[in-house]
């Protein structure tokens, strides 16, 4: 079962994307898209729960070795800072600093623009990234173990606590000095015939890279093993694996029915609320799962018929008494809204998508399910977004 996807990615969201399936650090799907946006075409085929993740250019991304780490977290984070104002030409305050959690203690710096602009992108193709890291930080490279790429007239290189990612007349520059700090240590080169030879007279362990796939798999392999390479989806970026509710794996159609028919209760109760755009949304979603669940229902009364295929001998009390709880405690809750509604139909809960004008009103709803018997968890955390705060929320019974 596929456990993690690989997107790598070019130097902007119009740039050619490949990818890589794995299940247990092995490759077993791979493919290329024209862009970010073509990857909306095949979302599906990624397995729920899989990690996915955005494997970008190095050269977006710096990288410095904090010397002498302060143990205290927000004295490792502002030492970071330092060092990074030093030697970069932007202010730290528009860049994202994370900082590795396995020696030697790294620190990553990308543009917060950047980094926002990668992920607007994916959510526009639908494709929920959980994870983002820096090619030069996911080829296998340790102090131990440095290693060279060759990728389309670029160079990448790192031996742990120092990377680089440059074309390749930039990396001439670079590689001499990257070769020498390795010492005596064996180089392993991927695509070694584009090396100079003027680098070093010391030989490299030599590997093909025959395809773009090979590369990925690279990627993938690293992804796989411990320690990972630092994630820059951390802070204000977190993100957690979307837990998509999938009917496809739920075969009887009565099951499809129940789930129906809390769609549509929400889709009722939601109408009496002064906000009518969520109440739209709901009804939408609740005509097109019908349409796809039974084509040759002709009728307009779906609410009746999921009614029916209930009656037929579905047993989800639980479904139905969770989406009027949910209801009730929407009512009222003015600058509240809720979409992407999912039912995890082994843990019986729901796990949606809120959005609300103040992060007071997130825990007034949360007080207003309580108050209905319900229990509800933060997935993830919340991040502003303009005047809004938005997160995901799971809510089950007590």
């Amino acid at each position: 079962m596929t456990d993690l996807v690989v997107f790598r990615l070019g130097a902007s969201p119009a740039d050619p994307v490949a990818w890589g399936a794995f299940a247990s650090g092995a490759l077993s799907e791979a493919g290329r898209v024209n862009d970010v946006a073509a990857l909306a075409a095949i979302k599906d085929r990624f397995a729920e729960g899989a990690r996915l993740v955005a494997v970008l250019q190095g050269e977006q991304i710096a990288m410095r070795e904090i010397a002498a780490p302060p143990r205290q977290s927000a004295k490792l984070l502002a030492a970071a800072g330092f060092l990074l104002e030093d030697e970069l030409a932007e202010p730290v305050s528009d860049l994202h600093i994370v900082i590795s959690t396995s020696e030697p203690r790294v620190a990553f710096a990308i543009s917060k623009t950047l980094i926002e602009n990668w992920l607007a992108a994916f959510a526009e193709a639908g494709v929920a990234v959980t994870e983002m890291c820096a090619d030069f930080a996911a080829i296998g490279a340790s102090s131990q173990t440095p290693v060279l790429v060759s990728d389309h007239g670029r160079i990448i290189a790192s031996r742990g606590a120092a990377a680089f990612a440059a074309e390749a007349d930039i990396a001439e520059l670079m590689a001499p000095s990257f070769v020498e700090a390795a010492g005596e240590t064996p180089i392993i080169a991927y695509g070694a015939d584009a090396f100079s030879a003027a680098w070093t007279s010391k030989p490299l362990d030599s590997r093909k890279l025959s395809h773009e796939a090979d590369l990925v798999a690279i990627h993938g392999a690293a992804l796989s093993s411990k320690p990972a390479p630092a994630n820059l989806l951390q802070g204000a970026y977190r993100r957690r694996a979307p837990q998509n509710f999938r009917f496809g794996a739920y075969r009887r159609p009565a099951i499809l029915a129940a789930s129906l028919a809390a769609l549509t209760v929400f889709s009722a109760a939601a109408a009496g609320i002064k906000d009518a755009r969520v109440a739209a949304i709901y009804e939408q979603s609740a005509i097109s799962m019908h349409k796809a669940a039974f084509p040759t229902f002709a009728g307009d009364d779906i609410r009746g018929h999921s009614r029916q295929m209930l009656a037929d001998g579905v047993k989800a009390a639980s479904f139905l008494e969770m989406s009027a709880r949910l209801a009730a405690s929407l009512e009222g809750q003015d600058g509240i809204a809720i979409d992407r509604i999912r039912y995890d139909a082994a843990r019986g809960q729901f796990m949606f998508s809120i959005k609300s004008n103040s992060d007071a009103g997130i825990e007034a709803f949360r007080a207003a399910l309580d108050a209905q018997g319900v229990v509800a968890a933060d997935n993830g955390g919340y991040r502003r977004s303009g005047e809004a705060w938005i997160g995901e929320m799971t809510a089950r019974a007590k």
